[in-house]
């Protein structure tokens, strides 16, 4: 992917933003195979239905960018929350990791009530192999002079496979996959239930301290 094809996805013009965000409620409701580029364009309200190919060339690059947009304020707090752990020695503290990736994710879908994106990111997932990090960081390369908020995220995961199942692989890959599921997959849920307006829904601050108790435990089990 080239900076051509995502040029201006980090500030979105109003008709962009349109079909990022509906791409995403669709994706999140239905799935990737349930969010075609003509039902986003009706999503959206574009009357033209070629809207996806005119302002992002295809459905793919609209996606990349979706991720992109949404990804990269998660990913500069999460580069925050590492430097600051590796500056004070904590880079194979299991907790301190753990935190790095759930708050961040956890405090983006926050940010964005009513929110789509974690519903969105497992579904994304779930077109992904069980063990999903080396096939994402493939993918990465595919990038090639663009900065790529994910390679953040896969850095911080490689850090987790050295603490999870003493490094062994690939067993810790293992775990590591696993664990971040379980986290989307929380997440996810508690999305749908405050979606809806859930009156047993956890305040968010509950959740947060929950995910990064059960997920460390997860992660050294």
């Amino acid at each position: 992917m080239s900076h051509d094809d995502l040029k201006n996805v980090f500030d979105p013009s109003p008709s962009q933003l349109a079909l990022l965000a509906a791409a995403e409620r669709l994706v999140a409701r239905h799935g990737l195979d349930g969010a075609s580029s003509r039902a986003i364009v009706r999503e959206a309200g574009h009357r033209n239905n070629s809207a996806v190919t005119y302002y992002f060339g295809s459905r793919e690059v609209m996606l990349d960018a979706l991720y992109q947009w949404r990804s990269r304020p998660i990913g500069e707090h999460r580069a925050r929350m590492v430097a600051e752990l590796v500056a004070e020695g904590r880079e194979q503290d299991a907790g301190s990791l753990v935190r790095a990736y759930v708050v961040p994710f956890v405090e983006a879908v926050e940010g964005l009530r009513p929110s789509s994106w974690a519903r969105y990111t497992a579904a994304v997932l779930q077109h992904r192999p069980l063990v999903f990090m080396d096939e994402v960081r493939r993918d990465v390369k595919r990038y090639e002079g663009v900065e790529v908020p994910v390679a953040g995220t896969l850095d911080l995961l490689d850090m987790m496979r050295v603490v999870a199942c003493d490094g062994v692989e690939p067993l810790a890959g293992l775990r590591v996959a696993t664990t971040a599921r379980a986290v989307v997959a929380a997440v996810a849920a508690w999305e749908a239930d405050d979606e809806r307006g859930d009156l047993d829904t956890p305040p968010i601050d509950v959740l947060t301290d929950q995910l990064v108790r059960g997920a460390t435990a997860m992660l050294t089990a």
